[in-house]
């Protein structure tokens, strides 16, 4: 005979396990519907964030076309580009030709900027990117559809590239050296080979010299500035044994080439003091009256030969550093000290250029004036 009594915990330890049994497939489907939906959501988010990386992408890259070349095509261009080489749920994002706009945008008395379409004289773009069915690439197919009533989602998301207000700091080396030619070894004469019989410092700077080739190059880099849809600001700090600010920050260009000129009629002799001429730059965009509260600040650093007197340049470009300036730095001949200019440019977060020629040095200053700051207002 069943001893029934013995029986009995084996038979409760069974329906134990079947209730578990039953509960693990009636929760089984609720914990799949649940990590689908936690899925779609993480896959929205991801998606999201690509579209803002391709938006923000495709305005940065638009908004410098839009300064470099004032071209309103190649901006669209340069956009929609970048915008296709940034992938959202997998596929480069299309941007048509609408979702392109520009305009000026101006900053208002809270610190924001606030954007207008405006097609004359724009300093601003804005991207309205979107995926939905009106966007070639459509809505954002979901990894797990229909578990949120749908497969697909849309999303739209918006960028505006806006030219900064920039308050630039232009330091120039008049040094002996800059009466040489830039082809010349400066010292190796007592007085440059192109100058005139019986000519003396204090006298006009000799015809093709390093500082009538700086002159024309600032020239072209004010005339630059003109033809940008910005508002930038201009001083001119220049230095030799010492450093002095001949203009302060001004929108009339004009004064700072008309300053340079001065020199050129009557050139000094002297040694190098890069370090001063970066702390009197500093000093002419962080005093002046006219600097303005949240435009950018750049120093403009440029030497044709080695520091050899004065302030560390270093220590005054970590003190520019220190201040929120941007340091470009500029070596013209092959006598500079490019090694160490560079250095400066990379403690200012800036870039250092080399010039052996009057035509590079053009071509720099050029390239110089289309680099400055540009910021995503939105």
């Amino acid at each position: 005979m069943v001893n029934l009594a013995k029986l009995t915990p084996a038979i409760r330890a069974s329906r134990r396990r079947g209730a578990v049994i039953v509960l693990m497939v009636l929760l089984l489907p609720i914990a799949v519907l649940m990590a689908a939906i936690a899925i779609n959501l993480a896959y929205i988010e991801l998606s999201r964030t690509e579209m803002v990386i391709a938006t923000d992408a495709a305005a940065r890259a638009g908004g410098r076309d839009l300064i470099t070349t004032g071209s309103m095509t190649a901006a669209r261009n340069r956009a929609q580009q970048l915008a296709l080489a940034n992938p959202v749920a997998g596929t480069g994002l299309n941007l048509s030709n609408s979702d392109v706009q520009f305009g000026t945008s101006t900053r208002t008395a809270g610190g924001r900027y606030n954007f207008a379409a405006n097609l004359l004289n724009p300093n601003a773009l804005r991207i309205t990117a979107h995926r939905d069915g009106l966007n070639a690439n459509g809505p954002i197919p979901l990894l797990m559809p229909s578990v949120l009533g749908t497969g697909t989602v849309t999303t739209t998301q918006e960028a505006i590239s806006t030219q900064m207000e920039v308050d630039i700091g232009l330091v120039v080396d008049r040094s002996g050296s800059m009466a040489f030619a830039a082809n010349e070894v400066a010292g190796a004469l007592p007085v440059p080979a192109l100058a005139p019989p019986g000519w003396n410092w204090g006298d006009p700077v000799p015809s093709g010299s390093r500082w009538l080739d700086l002159a024309a190059s600032v020239s072209v880099f004010t005339s630059e500035l003109s033809a940008s849809p910005g508002a930038e600001l201009l001083s001119l700090s220049s230095y030799n044994n010492a450093a002095i600010t001949d203009t302060s920050l001004t929108s009339a260009y004009g004064s700072v080439v008309a300053a340079m000129s001065l020199y050129s009629f009557s050139f000094a002799n002297g040694s190098t003091n890069v370090g001063g001429g970066i702390a009197e730059g500093s000093a002419a965009l962080l005093s002046s009256p006219a600097q303005r509260a949240g435009a950018a600040k750049v120093l403009i650093v440029m030497t044709d030969g080695m520091h050899n007197t004065g302030l560390d340049p270093l220590i005054a470009a970590q003190a520019a550093a220190d201040a929120g300036i941007m340091i470009f730095t500029v070596t013209f001949s092959d006598e500079a000290n490019q090694v160490g200019m560079q250095q400066v440019a990379t403690l200012g977060i800036g870039r250092h250029y080399h010039a052996s020629t009057a035509a590079e040095l053009t071509q720099v200053f050029r390239d110089i004036a289309s680099s400055l700051p540009t910021l995503l207002t939105k």
